[in-house]
């Protein structure tokens, strides 16, 4: 009898986790934007953690001009120290009808005989067609199978120049009355021939669409035509988890959890036209820059001494592929021995679009002094928008050069020495977690009771595991990159030289983008040796993943020889298994499932 009772005692703690006592209860109500236009939807969030089971649902006053629709609830439940926890988040959609300012009253919550407020919220509803976000051409609410479930990629633009910016967008549309459980199997689509550029976090927004309203699900990233030509934008994929249409008999196993169905869906491939830069009218110097760009170069100091170096730095500020902007065109300054030290580039994606700078430095060290002028510096690039070649200029430069200073004791000076190149971040991955006690002293004849606890404990794990990945995508993408890096790997033709090792860096970069939770592609070489050695994966790995980036490098560029294709593609595989037992064993293998 006891035994009976430990075995349902455990099985209440698992499915009944009690919230942790001690802290007093917090309720936060949030939305996912303050201003919309007539028609469109504003998700309310209503976050409930410290509560206990008794309490009540949160009850919500929708200000006038709008109607409030229930978009379901969800509840996460975490072990810290010892003591179970969970919060409640409870989603709402509001409807907006007139345009106004108003205010969402405080959502309120009773629990244990105390009542407890949120903040008020502003709103702001402007006329029709001042949206914020509106749907693309073309969008229409033709789904799968008359599940209310679409998938579509869109891109800005099908015909561009090379190294270009293109948009491209990746958009699930759920309809309003649709239930969907989670979803998996996500595949980018394939963008062989781009350069390509995570634009940010998945953005989630509400559409209205031939009188339905969809929830949409959007990631986006910058492409930039690496050669001229027509280039496809291959199907992207993703599994959608949907109530099954056969549905079993009602009880524990007619859940959601066990009465769903994998709704596959794919997107249709897009080819894009990728034109040549012109020949005409291209100005002397011009190193392949294509974009908008302006130019400024200033002096670390007003005046120099003779003979002592001073920096003089020159940025290029702009939107474009600033991985690939080349160096000014650099005057023949007289009065001056000139050293490059390098550049660097800052980067900001938003609203669609790669902008930012990169700074070019040069040290200048005067062989005399006085005032000395210097000639204004020219940048040229191609403005795809005009269609035609720019160059631009800073503005006149002088410096007072004062005679160098003298020191006691001073013998003489030393040339400019190059220290270094980057600056490596520095990571740090705090990991935890619990040991299971072994059980003992459990007879044979119990072992059938046993069974439904080790069923509920594996769905229970089941729904955990699919719930970190989920909330996590650092630890998703890590415990998918193998996989992905594997399949994608085996399906390179070795017959083209060029393409097969252009599929090769991309399955290299993606999957040490994945792990390394950085963006692989455009880092500094040593940069990336760095990132990989702050991972604690073993140096010859090391030497062996960056020697082939670089053949992928001469193949693609025409600077090596490409007999070797299959040879590297044969090796690449057995250096894949290599890096994921390494980056399994370092201290970012502990978030991974």
């Amino acid at each position: 009898m006891r035994r009976r009772r430990w075995i349902l005692a455990l099985l209440g703690a698992l499915t009944l986790p009690a919230p942790a006592r001690g802290a007093d209860p917090v309720l936060r109500a949030e939305v996912d934007r303050a201003r919309v236009a007539e028609g469109e939807v504003i998700a309310l969030t209503v976050t409930m953690e410290g509560f206990s089971r008794r309490a009540g649902d949160p009850r919500i006053e929708a200000p006038e001009g709008f109607e409030i629709y229930d978009a379901g609830r969800s509840t996460n439940i975490s072990w810290i120290n010892g003591n179970l926890s969970s919060s409640t988040v409870h989603t709402y959609q509001l409807l907006s009808r007139r345009a106004g300012t108003y205010t969402l009253p405080p959502v309120t919550v009773e629990d244990r005989g105390r009542e407890y407020r949120s903040d008020p919220i502003a709103l702001e509803v402007v006329p029709a067609g001042a949206a914020t976000r509106t749907p693309a051409e073309g969008d229409a609410p033709a789904d799968t199978g008359g599940r209310g479930l679409f998938a579509r990629v869109e891109i800005d633009k099908t015909e561009a120049y090379a190294d270009e910016q293109i948009t491209m967008r990746f958009r699930l549309y759920q309809r309003k009355d649709v239930r969907l459980y989670e979803i998996s199997g996500f595949e980018p689509p394939g963008t062989e021939g781009f350069w390509r550029e995570d634009l940010g976090p998945q953005q989630d927004y509400t559409v209205r669409l031939d009188g339905d309203l969809y929830q949409v699900r959007e990631i986006s990233w910058v492409l930039f035509p690496t050669r001229a030509g027509d280039l496809e934008i291959g199907p992207g994929r993703i599994v959608c988890h949907v109530p099954a249409r056969s549905r079993r008999r009602r009880g524990f196993f007619s859940s959601g959890l066990f009465n769903q169905e994998q709704l596959p869906l794919t997107t249709e491939p897009i080819r894009v036209h990728v034109r040549p830069l012109p020949e005409e009218g291209q100005p002397e110097g011009f190193t392949g820059s294509v974009g908008q760009y302006t130019i400024e170069a200033r002096f670390e100091s007003d005046e120099a001494h003779q003979g002592e170096p001073f920096a003089l730095n020159v940025t290029i500020r702009g939107s474009g592929h600033l991985q690939t902007v080349g160096a000014p065109a650099w005057p023949e300054w007289e009065g001056f021995r000139v050293y490059d030290s390098g550049d660097a580039v800052s980067v900001q994606k938003r609203e669609g679009r790669v902008t930012g700078e990169k700074t070019f430095t040069q040290v200048l060290i005067p062989t005399r002094t006085g005032v000395i002028d210097l000639e204004p510096i020219h940048f040229s690039f191609f403005d795809p928008d005009r269609e035609t070649y720019r160059t631009v200029s800073t503005a006149p430069m002088r410096i007072d050069v004062l005679a160098a200073a003298t020191v006691p004791g001073a013998t003489g000076r030393g040339e400019v020495v190059a220290l270094g190149e980057d600056i490596l971040y520095i990571r740090q991955e705090i990991s935890s977690g619990l040991l299971a006690a072994r059980a003992s002293g459990v007879g044979v004849g119990w072992l059938v009771h046993l069974v439904p606890l080790a069923l509920l404990t594996g769905a229970y794990w089941l729904r955990r595991r699919r719930a970190a990945l989920e909330n996590d995508p650092v630890l998703a993408r890590r415990s998918r990159a193998f996989r992905r890096a594997e399949a994608r790997l085996a399906s390179i033709d070795p017959s083209a030289p060029a393409a097969a090792a252009a599929a090769l860096a991309e399955v290299w970069e993606t999957y040490l983008s994945d792990w390394l939770d950085v963006e692989v592609r455009g880092l500094k070489r040593s940069s990336l040796k760095g990132e990989l050695e702050a991972a604690h994966l073993a140096p010859e790995s090391i030497e062996r993943v960056l020697s082939q980036l670089a053949w992928a490098d001469d193949i693609r560029f025409g600077a090596g020889a490409t007999e070797s294709v299959a040879g590297r593609l044969s090796g690449a595989s057995g250096l894949l298994h290599e890096v994921e037992h390494g980056l399994r064993r370092s201290p970012l293998g502990a978030r991974t499932i």
